[in-house]
């Protein structure tokens, strides 16, 4: 990292400066979509979650700001404890402004987890485009593709899909957002099927995933926000079809 700081900073020599900003967030909510089982009930559980982040900006011409950062965050599950991990991470975005309102965005982030359950610890690496267009300050529409690897101990864990992503974002007052977004997945993960009562398997199976997302945030001053978001996801696999919902809710404070 020390290198990646020293880069950043010759070539603010030309730009605006470093911009370095921070954040902590703590939340909770309750998420079904946690251990699916295609064809019956899957398994949820409350999950608490708190998270710190922290990175820099800087302004490689009028129309690039590069941007990287550093994340470490730890989740827990109220019933699902197996699922309890730290993840540390980094990343890097570009933001290329192409004509008046349209920009594209490029970036790429690494991570690794430790889950409460070693088989499941691993690394997910993640590259993602994405197109925005702001025709107005309190309307901004996005629209994206993520590429998600995730390796773990035990293969049976990994995952490796495709994601397509629609948004858009309202600003109707100065420190109010709401925003709106549609998502389809495409890939490999793992399921669960049912070997005697109560008893499951874990097994990989291609599947489709699509998903709608309400969110809100509502900034309270002095840095702090409070967000919230519903979701809810329809997956389908050949041995069957899962739908159910999320709901969040975080406290966030920022420095930038």
């Amino acid at each position: 990292m020390p290198a990646l700081w020293l880069a950043l900073a010759l070539l603010a020599t030309d730009g605006d400066g470093l911009r370095f900003e921070g954040s902590v967030t703590a939340g909770g909510g309750y998420d079904s979509n946690l251990l699916v089982a295609p064809g019956e009930d899957g398994a949820g559980s409350a999950v608490a979650t708190l998270a710190a982040n922290g990175g820099a900006s800087v302004d490689l011409s009028d129309a690039l700001v590069l941007h990287v950062g550093a994340t470490l965050d730890g989740t827990r599950f109220a019933t699902l404890s197996e699922l309890d991990r730290t993840s540390a991470g980094a990343g890097a975005t570009l933001l290329v402004d192409v004509v008046g309102p349209l920009a594209v965005v490029v970036g790429a982030t690494g991570a690794y987890g430790w889950f409460a359950d070693p088989a499941r610890s691993g690394a997910t690496v993640i590259g993602r485009a994405t197109l925005r267009w702001r025709p107005s300050p309190w309307l901004t529409t996005r629209a994206g593709y993520a590429h998600v690897e995730r390796t773990a101990v035990d293969p049976v864990y990994a995952a490796r899909y495709d994601r397509l992503l629609a948004e858009l974002e309202f600003h109707p007052a100065r420190a109010t957002w709401i925003s709106l977004a549609a998502f389809v997945e495409r890939g490999t993960s793992t399921y669960y099927r049912e070997l005697l009562p109560a008893t499951y398997e874990p097994y990989q199976a291609p599947s489709t995933t699509t998903g709608l997302g309400l969110g809100f945030e509502q900034g309270l001053g002095g840095g702090f926000s409070v967000d919230l978001g519903a979701s809810w996801r329809r997956t389908g696999t050949p041995d069957g079809v899962y739908t159910g919902p999320s709901a969040s809710a975080a406290i966030t404070w920022r420095l930038d």
